[in-house]
């Protein structure tokens, strides 16, 4: 397909939807062929997300920027799963630390593969240098956006979503 063969109905947030869609189900797609058949994108970004010391809830909520109820559903589903482990915290008996697994340790190991695994995929289709402009590209929109007064609107709807 030619630039100019773009249809001028496929608006910027259109194509970014839709775009979304298709590293999502190449996600999916990759990772049940591994055997994870049960994987949530809270899932993935609670892991991806996890430091390697360990993290309270509390934590990776504000990172993954969720409220700590659905954090704490998240946690105990991957707990259940054999991917985390969660330990009485050393200092604040209010709180716990969230670590990683063997099965955990193997699961981002794994998704790895997938993110190489999906960019491959990509770089076959636009090249790339292309895909490195499109990275490029989102990075700056991103890093821009993310930090305007609009953005505490969004956060806030996605810290009440559940995953």
């Amino acid at each position: 397909m030619e630039l100019t063969d773009n249809p001028t109905h496929l608006f910027l947030s259109r194509l970014l939807v839709r775009s979304y869609r298709i590293v999502k189900t190449m996600n999916a797609s990759f990772l049940e062929s591994l055997g994870y058949h049960q994987v949530k994108i809270g899932h993935i970004m609670l892991m991806m997300n996890l430091s390697e010391d360990g993290s309270t809830s509390m934590e990776l909520a504000r990172r993954v920027q969720i409220s700590k109820q659905a954090m704490s559903k998240l946690v105990n589903e991957l707990a259940q799963q054999g991917f985390l482990e969660v330990l009485k915290h050393p200092e604040d008996h209010r709180a716990t630390i969230v670590k990683s697994t063997s099965k955990g340790n193997t699961f981002l190991k794994d998704l790895d593969n997938c993110r190489r695994h999906v960019e491959a995929e990509f770089s076959q289709v636009i090249g790339p240098e292309k895909l490195e402009n499109l990275k490029d590209i989102l990075y700056i929109m991103v890093s821009h956006y993310e930090n305007q007064p609009i953005m505490d609107f969004m956060n806030e709807s996605i810290a009440k979503t559940k995953i």
